[in-house]
């Protein structure tokens, strides 16, 4: 007869230590493994509850003292990216339509309403090619016109809103996207936009590799679809920032 444990593929790496983070991220395109995640989680809880409880030995309170004591403080200074939505992604029969877009419209508004009213900075973030950019032989004509005009016409930007342009998958490649939230002491984005699997996922992947701590509300992403939305969140879910903001 099998250990019921030899059918659970979460258990083992629990146990050697490995982070319910990573194991989440894993998990998150399968909603019976991560029922069966949760499940561990929870029984593993419960053992601990149990068990008596035990003073850690002086040499590990120490380590954990002194590793709280060298995480510097630091507090939340947000900016809201909206990222690319623009008329060639969200009118209907376009040749880059994104059809999602259109859906998280009224969420997105409502982030930049709530960025507003907490005088949090709004960023948009604009695809943009002038004409013979090479990428224009490789996909359809689109975004040429001015940023501006090229923003869907729900968000148009007010007061001291940003306009950023990039030409690449990452706002930050070649752009004044760093320098802008720099100038802002900005060390947090609140992500919000499409297309989720390519230019939001680039766009935060440099994020992190710059320090920048990420945020990406689920109700303003707009994938191809809902699963490869799912997938690129899930990878971004185990991404931490790797380098200080500088």
């Amino acid at each position: 007869m099998k250990n019921p444990v030899d059918h659970d593929p979460f258990v083992e790496r629990l146990l050697a230590g490995t982070p319910a983070l990573i194991l989440e991220g894993l998990s998150a395109n399968d909603p019976e493994a991560r029922a069966l995640l949760d499940a561990d989680l929870e029984a593993l809880a419960l053992l601990g509850l149990a068990l008596d409880p035990v003073a850690p030995p002086p040499a590990l309170r120490e380590r954990v003292a002194n590793t709280i004591a060298s995480i510097p403080a630091s507090t939340r200074r947000a900016a809201l990216l909206v990222v690319d939505m623009l008329c060639d992604h969200l009118t209907p029969g376009g040749p880059l339509e994104v059809p999602r877009a259109r859906e998280i419209v009224p969420a997105v508004k409502q982030r930049v309403d709530a960025a507003h009213a907490a005088g949090e900075a709004v960023v948009y973030l604009v695809d943009h090619h002038e004409p013979g950019d090479p990428e224009l032989s490789t996909w359809p004509t689109h975004n040429t016109a001015a940023p501006i005009d090229d923003l869907w016409p729900e968000f148009k930007p007010v007061g001291d809103d940003r306009v950023v342009t990039h030409r690449s998958y990452s706002g930050f490649f070649e752009t004044t996207l760093h320098e802008t939230l720099k100038a802002l002491e900005v060390n947090t984005l609140v992500i919000t936009g499409c297309i989720t699997e390519m230019h939001v996922f680039a766009t935060a992947t440099d994020a992190l590799q710059r320090g920048y701590r990420v945020e990406l509300p689920r109700a303003c992403q707009a994938g191809s679809s809902e699963a490869v939305e799912r997938m690129a969140l899930a990878t971004l879910s185990v991404m931490a920032p790797t380098l200080p903001l500088g």
